[in-house]
């Protein structure tokens, strides 16, 4: 008798990840006593370099599986990963560290909105941006609005330089999203990305990476964009309330990506609370609202879930994550 309820499906969703693995010249294993109610562990390693593991989730109210990478130690082999868990591998020396790579990433802070932008060729730097973003150009939408400035002066960069295609690893989902118009741009901030991408003669490839996770160079954009930021003075101190809202809530996100939930920050509404979307599949699922005022002190407000058992594990999630030492 199996150990765990969904050990069967576990296992065998796991086995079928490891040979597409294997075939695209992996070395990969379920990781022994790895086994969770809803998780187990596969080890990936190449060359007898080990670069960690990947965990595969199971959600039986949908029957569905997911994979997630943030226990890698080495993310460069995340595209090679999402390719052979999706079902098209390609081999691991055919996309890393060639060509043009750029990590980019917001911040705000201090009442400040930075950029902050990685240029690799051939895995080694060749550039790094930062800068403040004009408040006039923020609208409302704060970090974000640095997280867009990263990729439109990379590919700013990038012209100037004859690149005529790039990778582009972000982790807010919005980055991609506007730009392939998966999802309307709505703000002036996000139509004018929107229309900078399409009148961009670049070819690009879109990379999500999970924030907060020990990414090198994804650490290193937020670093810069920090630095951004801090490079203008605020014009308000009463934005400070905003930028503890921010950085509260980059840090929840972070804590539910580790815990293998996928969250988007929306934006900040009416300098009063900051918007988080719920994703399965890039499907959103519900909302999380968390306010930031002087009468309320980070008290979220969770609405439009699909699912009463989602919202309950947010909801307990938010009670552990409130109550630890910050």
């Amino acid at each position: 008798m199996p150990a765990y309820r969904f050990e069967d499906q576990l296992r065998a969703r796991a086995l079928e990840f490891v040979r597409a693995l294997e075939r695209a010249g992996v070395t990969a294993a379920i990781v022994d006593n790895s086994l969770r109610e809803y998780s187990i562990k596969v080890s990936v390693s190449q060359n007898e370099r080990d670069f960690g593991a990947a965990i595969v989730y199971y959600k039986p109210t949908s029957d569905s599986f997911s994979m997630r990478m943030h226990e890698l130690k080495d993310k460069s082999i995340a595209p090679l990963l999402e390719a052979c868990w999706h079902g098209a591998p390609q081999r691991v020396d055919e996309h890393r560290n060639s060509g043009y790579e750029v990590y980019v990433d917001g911040s705000f802070s201090g009442g400040a909105t930075g950029y902050g932008a990685v240029i690799l060729k051939d895995g080694k730097v060749v550039e790094e941006l930062f800068g403040a973003v004009d408040s006039s150009e923020v609208a409302g939408t704060y970090q974000i609005a640095g997280e867009l400035a990263g990729v439109k002066h990379a590919l700013t960069w990038c012209r100037k330089h004859s690149v005529k295609q790039v990778s582009i690893y972000y982790d807010y989902l919005g980055i991609e999203k506007w730009a392939t118009r998966k999802w309307k741009a709505n703000q002036p901030v996000t139509q004018a990305y929107a229309q900078f991408i399409r009148e961009c003669p670049i070819k690009i490839h879109w990379h999500k990476v999970d924030s907060h996770t020990g990414d090198r160079w994804n650490d290193r954009a937020d670093t810069l964009a920090k630095k951004g930021a801090q490079s203008m003075k605020p014009d308000d101190a009463e934005k400070e309330l905003i930028s503890e809202l921010i950085e509260k809530t980059e840090s929840w996100i972070g804590f539910l990506m580790l815990r293998g939930i996928d969250a988007a920050f929306d934006r900040v509404y009416n300098e009063l609370y900051a918007r988080v979307i719920v994703l399965v599949d890039d499907q959103a699922l519900g909302t999380f609202d968390l306010y930031n005022t002087k009468k309320k002190k980070f008290s979220p407000y969770l609405h439009n879930f699909r699912d009463e058992e989602l919202k309950a594990q947010i909801e307990s999630l938010w009670q552990e994550f409130a109550s630890r030492r910050q």
